[in-house]
């Protein structure tokens, strides 16, 4: 059983890499990101806590410095991880829209994050499905950086509020209980993950999965959601997905 499971992801993975070599033939990397200065960078003589790249391997650390002190590194990550992308579009959406309701979109998320999270599913600290783990699995050190420079490139975007007096009770919890991690507009930061325009059902369930304290257990998270109950979570669902 466990060799014709390694099998059809070998399959899956093969036929992915035949179509992202052949996209791959017209991409280009964005000419907003190639173009735009670098950011400020993070060095080993910053204090531990003001360091977001302290979450990162050592080798992850190196190549976020390398590409943000030259425009030509980070545009060449950014074509890579164009064509790696194509492996992702399946289930996160082209340039990062999610195309079902269950998967986060990555379009805008902050690349630190983004880095991090990948290495977590690559070594087995988070879990994801079948397809996911293989996937992330197989990507390389440079594969993994260079995914999360593409998407963090992409423009988010939001949706539109359906029940006002819904999301004004979700603003009104968001504000006493997120705003300090993730920022009054929801962009987060290098440590913590972009939450502003996600598809609400995503919210929901992972605001409920945070509570729970089991599959995604994370103390921060628990100490927020742990007192929610089911509308307060689906106020704060609605609320955040309108944000941008």
């Amino acid at each position: 059983m466990q060799l014709q499971s390694t099998l059809r992801v070998a399959a899956v993975l093969a036929m992915s890499v035949t179509t992202a070599l052949t996209w791959a033939q017209t991409s280009s990397p964005s000419p907003v990101l190639a173009a735009s200065a670098p950011a400020p960078v993070a060095s080993a003589a910053m204090p531990a806590a003001s360091n977001p790249l302290l979450v990162l391997p050592q080798w992850a650390q190196d190549k976020v410095v390398a590409a943000r002190q030259d425009p030509k590194l980070l545009a060449q990550a950014y074509k890579q991880g164009a064509k790696v992308a194509t492996f992702c579009a399946n289930c996160h959406g082209p340039a990062g829209h999610s195309v079902r309701p269950e998967v986060p979109n990555l379009a805008g998320q902050n690349m630190v994050y983004v880095l991090n999270q990948l290495n977590k599913f690559h070594d087995g600290r988070r879990r994801g499905n079948f397809f996911m783990e293989g996937l992330v699995k197989a990507m390389s050190n440079d594969e993994r950086f260079a995914v999360a420079v593409y998407y963090t490139d992409q423009e988010p975007a939001s949706f539109k509020v359906s029940d006002p007096a819904l999301a004004a009770t979700g603003q009104a919890l968001y504000e006493e209980a997120c705003k300090r991690c993730h920022g009054a507009s929801g962009a987060g930061s290098e440590r913590n993950s972009r939450i502003a325009g996600q598809h609400p059902s995503y919210l929901d369930m992972s605001l409920r999965r945070y509570r729970q304290n089991q599959d995604r257990s994370e103390a921060r998270m628990f100490k927020a959601t742990k007192a929610l109950n089911d509308q307060e979570i689906k106020a704060l669902s609605a609320y955040i997905g309108s944000l941008r």
